[in-house]
């Protein structure tokens, strides 16, 4: 229920209010009846009430002071002007302090019931509203427990906003820090330990969390990254470039001193303006993007970058672009049994490589990606371990392509690897064809009793070649 409080210094009417309408019918609790201002606040402060019913004229306090008191520490109370034809001047006051309704004496029933009932709904809309902030807040302080270490990127990457990100306290210090910079870790992962990912951001979580003892203020906050094999930084860049390369080096070695694991750490422009950080955020990404031309160490400011070098990156693309084609070409033809047009394509990687000694390596490592990944695809349905198979030479008794050394070599290995893996198809689908005549043969003549010998006789194979293709066929 609702709390109301009546304050008229008249007896009569001040009795006459507190039995005019049926209040406990309306959800109200009349918690008490002043006889001016004075007694009026006092009781406000014990009781609370979330209407209030007075008077403007009364003596040692009166309405609109007790009004302007009561609203210091009930700014939400619905207060009820009462007022004679001669106070309008005087009741003007009322205005700076918000009353909700004025009414002139003597007060109709219908007239107090109708601002009654509108002070009811105004107020059942403000404890819907506050319930609803309630459960957002607990929503919301959830989350932050949840996801404490995602909520810097989520605010990068556009996934939370920044007036409700920014009320968890360590992300409130982007605001008063003038000069940031958003840094992104990014760890020299092999595919080895590739499974491990996420105990390594969180290994160079606890180093930052260290340097951020030694170094108080400069780290901002940090987040784990989008991407497994990162983290990514909001640091204080006041200090200057100089001092913000050395203790980026000093967390990048002591990572290295733990886990063995090289990394990169890529850093976008300074920013005042916290709306400017996901632009920070991208040239960071950008300048990790540089880690194979760059030749800037194991920080790379994206400011450095020069002309020259993106141009060379623009070239890269396009390099990485044409190794993806070629790729996805070979598989076609191996699906084919083309080895004659495999050998052409071949040829052109092989150029490419030569005439980009530079990136030579990072291109077959691209290329060799896409090419194991497509040809996977064509043995999905069988074995599943064709592809990895065929990457290791017999003859070289398990030389793979990154021990490769030479283009003759290169050229010769990526011949046999797509021959043995032509011919490992070509076999699969002889199989499937001749178990797949079996059970042609076996449902035509079901009921008839057969056996293997009998079938071999129908389709011209000798029975064990018969058993091994059934073998080979998935169950």
């Amino acid at each position: 229920m609702y709390k109301l409080l009546i304050v008229e210094d008249e007896k009569w009417e001040r009795e006459g209010l507190r039995d005019f309408l049926d209040w406990e019918g309306m959800g109200i609790e009349v918690v008490g009846c002043a006889c001016n201002g004075m007694e009026g606040e006092s009781i406000a402060k014990a009781s609370r009430p979330q209407i209030i019913i007075t008077d403007i004229r009364m003596p040692i306090l009166d309405g609109i002071l007790m009004s302007k008191s009561i609203r210091s520490f009930l700014p939400n109370t619905k207060i009820i002007m009462l007022t004679g034809y001669d106070d309008f001047e005087y009741a003007k006051q009322t205005f700076s302090f918000h009353a909700f309704a004025y009414l002139l004496k003597p007060v109709q029933k219908k007239e107090i019931e109708d601002v009654i009932v509108r002070a009811l709904k105004e107020l059942d809309d403000e404890k819907c509203k506050q319930n609803e902030k309630t459960t957002l807040e607990v929503q919301w302080h959830d989350y932050i427990q949840k996801n404490r270490k995602r909520l810097l990127i989520d605010y990068l990457s556009n996934k939370t906003k920044s007036k409700i990100i920014f009320t968890f306290q360590p992300l409130s210090k982007l605001r008063t820090i003038q000069r940031k910079v958003i840094v992104i870790i990014s760890f020299c992962l092999d595919l080895v330990i590739s499974n491990n990912k996420e105990d390594f951001q969180k290994i160079f979580l606890e180093v930052i969390q260290s340097f951020n003892h030694t170094h108080e203020g400069t780290m901002i906050t940090a987040s784990c990254g989008e991407l497994p094999e990162e983290v990514v930084l909001c640091m204080d860049a006041t200090t200057g470039r100089k001092n913000l390369k050395t203790i980026l080096l000093q967390m990048i070695h002591k990572f290295e001193g733990i886990t063995g694991i090289q990394s990169i750490a890529g850093i976008g422009e300074t920013f005042d303006d916290i709306e400017l950080a996901p632009h920070s955020y991208t040239q960071a990404r950008e300048a990790i993007s540089f880690r194979f031309l760059a030749n800037c160490g194991e920080v790379i400011f994206y400011s450095s970058i020069a002309d020259d070098v993106w141009k060379d990156k623009c070239l890269y693309s396009q390099l990485l672009e044409n190794c993806d084609l070629l790729s996805g070409e070979i598989v076609q033809l191996v699906q084919k049994g083309d080895i004659v047009k495999c050998t052409r394509h071949v040829d052109e990687l092989l150029e490419m490589l030569i005439e980009n000694r530079s990136e030579s390596k990072n291109l077959l490592n691209r290329f060799m990606m896409n090419l194991v990944n497509g040809l996977n695809m064509l043995f999905s349905t069988g074995s599943g371990n064709g592809v990895y198979v065929a990457l290791w030479d017999p003859d070289k008794h398990g030389i793979d392509y990154t021990m490769l050394n030479s283009i003759r070599q290169t050229k010769k290995y990526l011949l046999g690897l797509l021959g043995r893996i032509s011919i490992n198809i070509k076999k699969s689908c002889h199989e499937d064809h001749i178990a797949r005549r079996v059970l042609s043969i076996i449902e035509k003549r079901y009921p008839e009793k057969l056996d293997l010998k009998k079938i071999a006789d129908e389709i011209h194979f000798s029975p064990y070649y018969i058993r091994y293709a059934w073998d080979g066929m998935p169950s």
